[in-house]
């Protein structure tokens, strides 16, 4: 083992004493520059932002989420609708059983109080098996009929029940806790059932909207009659709800009631929550949609979490490339909206609204910007480093050498540079003993060979710009001397480094002075 260790090692050190080829040391500067110049592209390009536009990713994004909520919220109400026509179907079966067994008519109703109490006791189980099954907040149901005819309020003032979870979570109906909101009291008790502290014996239309609209429309297909409200206040509570309508109907068919579920604002937040992006959180919203606005006053909000968005005024939209730009005036959001097929009281379509803040997208943005930013600026001073150690021990170095050839051509040395070795060894055998047969090193005369075949290539200008050099003249003076302008002359130059296969004027100068020491220079202007 110690003995491929010292193997390798000397292996090692030999290796490091083999002269490296002048054109591989070249070919890593122009390598290191090149690089250099494409980091300062990279900084340029991150200064535009163009490595930190994520508009298709967040169009991506936002598509997603909206369209799962739009599945999911569609789901929701098709199922509670469907509930609710089974719920109409059925209250409707039961009240004309009432009815009939008593002989009484429906507007027989009003002013009797045990014949209401009998088929709301009649309708409190169908309502409340309801409830337990939907995925809402609330059930209700409404007659068109009152206790008392003769109080003040008669004329607003309308039978029916109402059952309400509290204390709202989203573990499931079996842990939620059932008030009893409207109707008689002594089904409460029956049922053990706690009155909820804004207990009213009947419902006030007035804060029911568009019931009376409601009331006067024909039914000709139960399945197609539901409408949903706006967000209206629960009266006497801080609660916003949503209400589903399905109309009761009589024997004969015609609307005697309303019956329905209801999606409170603390309810749909649980079912909606706020959902973390990479671009910020998104918020979702049911609003009415009404022209170029959504209609916030109407509007249910998921939660909102760091979004400035309340449930007043109107957000305005205009449509983008990947997505819509949404303002409420004094703040901007970026999202993506969709109708529902449901129809509202109010004749206004429902849109599922997805959200972002165009702060927040903005501030993630310019995030990403600095990143890219930094990243160049880092990798730009990487490679002017490794320029100018590489101008440093790699390209200084042949021009010392030259100049050390000038000097003492006779000395015993290295540089390290493969084509310069040669060159000192032929030099010191010149000088020292007679030439072998042949010149130079075959290595030497190989490397001549080819530079000759390829001078062999230019066109009769590109020679006489190549005389010029060897002659010792700058650019300017070869476009002086031949009359051309400087451009040509340095596409001249440009053609004349890649027929020749070199990258710089300093490399071509070297070949020069290599020619010019072995005394083949000759060989060179004889082409010419």
């Amino acid at each position: 083992m110690l003995k491929k260790l010292k193997g390798l090692w000397m292996a090692t050190k030999a290796a490091k004493q083999q002269g490296i080829s002048m054109q591989r040391r070249l070919r890593l500067y122009w390598i290191s520059m090149a690089l250099a110049v494409f980091a300062v592209l990279l900084l340029v390009l991150s200064f535009a932002g163009v490595f930190s536009d994520h508009k298709r990713e967040l169009s991506d994004a936002l598509a997603l989420q909206q369209h799962n909520t739009v599945l999911a919220l569609s789901e929701q109400l098709n199922v509670l609708n469907a509930q609710c026509v089974t719920l109409s179907e059925t209250i409707s079966k039961e009240i004309s059983n009432t009815l009939k067994e008593h002989g009484a008519a429906f507007d027989d109703l009003n002013n009797n109080q045990t014949l209401i109490a009998e088929v709301e006791e009649t309708l409190y189980g169908h309502l409340y098996s309801t409830l337990r099954a939907g995925d809402c907040s609330g059930v209700f149901v409404l007659l068109d009929a009152t206790t008392n005819t003769e109080v003040k309020s008669a004329e607003t003032s309308r039978m029916g029940l109402y059952l309400r979870y509290s204390g709202l979570n989203r573990t499931g109906s079996v842990n939620q806790h059932v008030f009893y909101y409207r109707g008689i009291p002594e089904i409460a008790r029956k049922q053990q059932m706690e009155l909820h502290n804004r207990w009213n014996l009947e419902f006030d239309i007035t804060y029911l909207p568009g019931y009376e609209e409601f009331m006067d429309t024909p039914v000709t297909r139960l399945a197609d009659a539901g409408v949903w409200t706006e967000r209206v206040h629960l009266k006497d509570t801080w609660e916003e709800i949503l209400l589903l309508y399905l109309p009761v109907l009589d024997w004969d068919g015609e609307v005697r009631g309303i019956c329905g579920v209801e999606l409170s604002e603390l309810y749909f937040r649980l079912s909606y929550p706020f959902v973390e992006s990479n671009y910020g959180g998104m918020v979702t919203i049911l609003a009415p949609l009404e022209g170029d606005q959504l209609l916030l006053d109407g509007a249910m909000l998921g939660i909102s979490k760091g979004l400035r968005l309340e449930s007043q005024g109107t957000l305005h939209f205009k449509e983008d490339t990947y997505y819509n730009l949404y303002s409420s005036g004094s703040e901007r959001y970026i999202g993506l909206h969709q109708t529902l097929n449901c129809s509202s009281v109010s004749g206004r379509k429902l849109a599922v609204v997805t959200l972002v803040s165009e702060a927040g997208y903005h501030k993630i943005s310019a995030s990403s910007r600095a990143i890219w930013i930094v990243g160049s600026v880092v990798f730009l001073l990487c490679m002017l480093t490794l320029s100018l150690f590489l101008s440093r021990h790699f390209v200084k170095p042949i021009l010392l050498s030259i100049k050390s050839i000038q000097d003492s051509p006779e000395e015993e040395q290295s540089c390290g540079l493969s084509e310069i070795d040669e060159l000192l060894a032929l030099l010191r055998s010149k000088s020292g003993r007679k030439q072998t047969e042949g010149g130079a090193p075959p290595d030497l005369e190989g490397l001549f060979r080819d530079f000759i075949s390829r001078v062999e290539k230019l066109t009769p200008m590109e020679r006489t710009v190549l005389q010029y050099y060897i002659d010792g003249y700058e650019i300017s003076d070869v476009a002086r001397n031949t009359f051309i302008s400087i451009n040509t002359a340095k596409k001249h130059n440009t053609n004349i480094n890649k027929k020749l296969g070199i990258s710089s004027r300093e490399e071509l100068l070297l070949y020069i002075d290599l020619f010019r020491r072995c005394g083949k220079l000759e060989q060179i202007l004889y082409d010419i």
